[in-house]
């Protein structure tokens, strides 16, 4: 007579349910983490964003102050919106301040974020 062992598939399945509900914990939380971030890097994008255009304007108020072909060009390293201007005729150069780009408001960008997260919450608890 043989002995037939049989293994519990019970525990089996608790264990995968266990580790699928762990992974998913940590997916949120990564998700979330992620979403963070990429809202703190908007958030520090726009604040370059109001830096370099204050910097422009007090570049142009020293090209108008000690006249543009005497600033430095180290001094134009960080000018998003201001462009040099050279004139084919008369060899002139000139800065002029270009209007930035409409940036989004960090707020959309939150906002957005936010749905998806939503999102993969409902898709994990749909899984459970």
């Amino acid at each position: 007579m043989s002995n037939i062992i049989e293994f519990p598939v019970a525990r089996k399945l608790d264990t995968l349910t266990n580790e699928i509900t762990q992974l998913q914990d940590a997916l949120t939380t990564r998700f979330e983490k992620l979403t963070e971030l990429y809202v703190d890097s908007r958030v520090v994008e726009q604040e370059c964003g109001e830096l370099q255009e204050r910097y422009d304007d007090l570049i142009m108020q020293y090209a108008g102050a000690i006249g543009t072909e005497n600033v430095p060009a180290g001094v134009l390293e960080y000018c998003t919106g201001v462009v040099a201007v050279c004139d084919p005729d008369t060899d002139d150069i000139s800065l002029e301040l270009q209007e930035p780009e409409g940036d989004k408001n960090v707020d959309d960008v939150i906002e957005f974020m936010d749905s998806i997260t939503n999102f993969l919450r409902k898709k994990l608890d749909e899984l459970q």
